[in-house]
């Protein structure tokens, strides 16, 4: 209980919707470059404060105090220092501050100061903002600047905004530096699953996102790559184009089965990637090496022994929508009612992705073959599915596409293996990397945002929209029922009391979006009706109260 009080406490949020044209009216600005400045940042020469301070306190194996989950005396020190270090930098300035870690750390002014400096830059940029000017320059056919795709966390280069955002590319992807991080996920994801089960997973099915692996540099690919065993080799001119085996002996695992379901719009922009992805694929099922040390090649025999298959087909791993379409369409089916049981939507993410994308043995490109025996039948020896959250200011609650993927897949999986996957997110927005499953990534992002006075507060700011984004974080938290059965009934007993049982608040709601307040109390009564919430017969009929004197009392547009 400590760890997931001192979870929820360390979590960082966003307090409030991003306003076109103003700047960043940040609070809690000293949380957000405390956590910018957790990080070593080499392409900024800006070391990680917690580290500096480690190091001249003297305290060894900082780097596994950092990943462990509980607190301790020598961990409470360091974040003291730096809280009191980046408190000081908010009133007084860069020199300031570095000169308060010296005396509180003995942290010698020349190693720290570079850090300071730059959380001062992203400290300008957070106060000013070009976006309106942006626009109008644009709408004028100038040229607007290029920057970089991330959140602030990731890549402080993002500010200032107002400039394009700038892909990467293909052939670059993944980048060094991500498939170094990426090591260290992919062996937290197969222990978590080693540790709840006492062995691997016969498979695992990831998601990989456009946008995802432009912000991260292909750190969702290099995963994929490290559960396989294999390792980017890059040309002359620093292209990945091929593959290089990781031996056995160095890998210390087998090497995993991994089935990828790529989104749209990583189609269009990484097919060198997907290509990529293929020929590791392709490799590691041709390896001669003993079956229980190769998942995916013992999984490949298997089919081949059994004249279900021929080679090309069983190896097929990389699966998206048909040329020119985008999205597993989950998202419309849950949020508009249209199902009738949670099969259904398996079978839409299968029908709509069941796109294959590969080479057969000559060598000849298949792209987008439509192939929902060869989806189904790898989808069956799923028994983990995956993905990452690439940005600490959208969550699996905050948009539909992560129930729309993630959930998809997952119940496809349930209704062609007969048994239900363990579902993980990685979340890697701190120096801990963390492999949660889906049931506590919920439950997390219900009592930091929906359930957090400071969140729910924070949109209220915004009148309709506001109100908006509520009931659109109940929606999509309602998406994880529908899809996988994740959300406990608290939390809709729980939302339930905040929102609409308070008449006060739902009074304030009525007044300010009377048509989200609506929606919100169906949804939780959907949730009842299809069997995923059984509460109180009186929190039930308030429900319907609300839903007859609200949903009748809209004003009208005058």
């Amino acid at each position: 209980m400590s760890e997931q009080l001192l979870e929820i406490e360390q979590r960082l949020i966003p307090t409030g919707l991003h306003v076109f044209g103003r700047g960043a009216e940040l609070k809690e600005k000293a949380d957000l470059l405390r956590m910018v400045a957790s990080f070593d940042r080499p392409e900024q020469d800006a070391r990680s404060l917690p580290g500096l301070v480690a190091e001249a306190l003297g305290i060894e194996g900082y780097d596994h105090i950092i990943q462990q989950t509980t607190t301790s005396e020598t961990k409470d020190l360091i974040d003291s220092i730096v809280k009191e270090a980046v408190d000081r930098f908010c009133e007084s300035g860069a020199n300031a501050a570095s000169a308060c870690l010296s005396s509180r750390a003995n942290v010698e002014v020349e190693r720290s100061l570079p850090t300071f400096k730059l959380l001062a830059t992203i400290n300008e940029h957070l106060d000013s903002n070009s976006e309106l000017d942006a626009l109008l320059r644009s709408l004028r056919g100038e040229y607007i600047e290029p920057g970089p795709g991330a959140d602030i966390v990731q890549n402080p280069l993002v500010l200032p905004t107002g400039r394009n955002t700038h892909a990467v590319n293909p052939y670059s992807v993944p980048s060094q530096a991500a498939f170094m991080r990426a090591k260290t996920t992919a062996d937290a994801l197969l222990q978590r699953y080693f540790d709840e089960h006492g062995r691997y997973p016969r498979a695992l099915a990831l998601v990989l996102w456009g946008l995802d692996n432009i912000k991260t540099q292909g750190e969702g690919v290099a995963q994929a790559l490290w559960l396989l065993g294999v390792r980017p080799v890059r040309d002359a001119l620093n292209r990945a184009t091929e593959i290089e085996i990781i031996p056995l002996d160095e890998l210390k695992r087998p090497r995993m089965d991994v089935v990828m379901t790529v989104s749209g719009i990583f189609r269009d922009l990484f097919a060198p990637t997907m290509s990529l992805l293929d020929k590791a694929v392709r490799k590691v099922a041709q390896l001669d090496e003993p079956l229980e040390m190769n998942y995916l090649r013992r999984n490949i025999s298997q089919r081949i022994e059994n004249g279900s298959a021929d080679f090309d087909d069983a190896v097929t791993r990389v699966f998206s929508n048909a040329p020119g379409n985008y999205g597993a369409n989950v998202n419309f089916m849950v949020m508009q009612s249209a199902w009738d049981n949670e099969a259904t939507l398996g079978d839409l993410f299968v029908t709509r992705k069941c796109f294959a994308y590969t080479r057969d043995s000559k060598g000849r490109t298949v792209e987008g073959r439509e192939a929902p025996e060869l989806m189904n039948d790898a989808l069956a020896r799923v028994e983990a599915t995956y993905q990452n959250i690439d940005s600490f200011e959208v969550g699996i609650t905050d948009v539909d596409h992560y129930f729309e993927y993630l959930g998809g897949i997952s119940k496809a999986v349930e209704t062609r293996s007969q048994a239900r996957p363990s579902i993980y997110l990685s979340d890697s927005l701190s120096p801990q990397t963390k492999i949660r499953s889906l049931e506590e990534t919920v439950r997390l992002e219900t009592r930091t945002k929906t359930l957090n006075p400071k969140w729910y507060e924070g949109m209220l700011k915004h009148g309709f929209r506001g109100v908006a984004e509520i009931e659109n974080h109940v929606t999509n938290t309602f998406g994880w029922s529908a899809t996988a059965d994740a959300v406990d009934p608290w939390i809709y007993t729980e939302i339930a009391q905040t929102f609409l049982l308070d008449e006060a608040m739902c009074e304030r709601l009525h007044e300010l979006n009377p048509y989200s307040l609506e929606s919100l109390a169906k949804r939780l009564l959907e949730a009842h009706e299809r069997g995923y919430w059984n509460p109180k017969e009186a929190i039930l009929e308030k429900l319907r109260e609300v839903i007859e004197h609200f949903g009748q009392v809209a004003p009208s547009v005058v």
